[in-house]
């Protein structure tokens, strides 16, 4: 069935709200509550979500220790973190309801949270069933939808917007959702050290929890649930960094440090996505992720104290003779320019994920079109932390499967 996605619309309210965002660092049961801190509180507000760095795990279908969060979480979570009150919730409502609930508030935003497979502005519309999180920020002869979520999917990016749908188009939107409202109170004013020093002694006495959920890991038969969970961590870990830069008086130092550790995350869960695409082993991936995670403890108490020195990066992967093998360095650049659609001219320097159009899925597209390319075929072990970072070691990684001398490919 072919879908047609409505338009976005331009709002005087909400679109500097959304676009102002660190959408990339939220996931979507944070998005609405972050649009309506900033929205009541002041640009910037949101990021106060970050301030906590915590490994809190909860048991999923198969009783597997999971790190994605419950509604409920991310509920305390504003009140505490952001002065949002919630003071009404409705289970199981459907689009009408749902109007007719927006209609007696007098046009105060309701947060409601359904099922994305029947949401047409998001690329999992009729494709896959997942819970969402979306305002409800008025009603009439349209209903004025705002959702700030931001990723990169299979079938094509999510962004931050507003979409006005007719009544009836919203109503076959949300069959049994839940709808939350939410009031602002005082934003709570966080005691900077006091927060950092709490996350230290909270990751610190999690370490237990942390070990038993990478036995629980290791155990699992592939890296498919690793995608989810690292997707998960890499967020949170980035929201803590911008929170951190944002609000901590700290070293340079140390807010480089928070920012370097964040971007670990990134490349680990890009990599497991890669991974995942591919049917490689979990068995490397939880190494890596056993360090992140006791990495977090040990960043936590650095930030806790103040004296955080950011730790010079550690050579990885060939010398820089790779980056010179013409052969190889020609395939995937225009591998890049083919896939990520680059104009003629553009630079492929810098970090990948900096490049128009880039995300996990075009990554994959190509490394195949390479490995096609060059009749090589890229292993587990050529995925290292830093593998996947720019071209300079994606060109490495594919000139040492070679098992060729600089120079020799062409």
């Amino acid at each position: 069935m072919v879908h047609l996605a409505p338009v976005p619309t331009r709002s005087a309210v909400w679109s500097p709200v959304v676009t102002g965002l660190r959408a990339d660092a939220l996931d979507c049961l944070q998005t609405g509550v972050a649009a309506l801190a900033d929205l009541w509180h002041g640009a910037g507000s949101h990021l106060d979500l970050g301030a906590p760095l915590r490994f809190p795990t909860l048991a999923d279908a198969a009783g597997q220790p999971s790190v994605e969060a419950s509604l409920e979480q991310r509920l305390a979570e504003a009140a505490q973190l952001l002065g949002l009150r919630a003071v009404a919730r409705h289970d199981g409502l459907d689009g009408p309801a749902i109007r007719d609930l927006a209609g007696a508030g007098g046009g105060a935003p309701l947060y409601v949270v359904a099922d994305a497979y029947t949401m047409g502005w998001l690329p999992f519309v009729e494709r896959q069933h997942l819970r969402h999180g979306f305002l409800v920020a008025g009603v009439g002869a349209a209903v004025t939808v705002v959702d700030a979520y931001h990723d990169d999917t299979r079938w094509g990016p999510a962004r931050p917007g507003v979409w006005r749908l007719p009544a009836a188009r919203f109503d076959a939107t949300v069959q049994a959702g839940t709808v939350v409202v939410l009031e602002s109170g005082d934003r709570p004013r966080l005691d900077v050290r006091a927060v950092l020093a709490a996350n230290a002694r909270a990751l610190a006495d999690g370490r237990p929890a942390i070990d038993r959920y990478l036995g629980a890991v290791s155990g699992a038969a592939g890296v498919d649930r690793l995608v989810l969970d690292t997707w998960t961590l890499s967020r949170s870990r980035a929201l803590h960094a911008a929170w951190v830069a944002a609000t901590a008086d700290l070293t340079p130092d140390a807010l480089s440090d928070a920012e370097a550790h964040a971007q670990s995350w990134r490349d680990l869960a890009t990599r497991v996505f890669v991974a995942a695409a591919r049917g490689g082993p979990a068995a490397p991936l939880v190494d890596h992720l056993a360090g992140l995670l006791h990495g977090d403890v040990a960043l936590a108490a650095r930030l806790a104290d103040a004296t955080t020195v950011r730790p010079e990066p550690t050579a990885s992967g060939p010398g820089p003779a790779a980056h010179d093998v013409p052969g190889v360095r020609l395939a995937v650049v225009e591998a890049l320019a083919a896939v990520l659609r680059l104009p003629a001219g553009a630079t492929t320097g810098g970090l990948l994920r900096d490049l128009p159009n880039f995300n996990s899925f075009r990554l994959v597209d190509v490394i195949e079109r390479v490995e096609a390319r060059l009749g090589v075929e890229l292993g587990p072990d050529d995925f290292g932390p830093a593998s996947l970072r720019d071209v300079d070691s994606l060109c490495a990684a594919f000139a040492r499967a070679a098992g060729s001398p600089a120079g020799s490919l062409r």
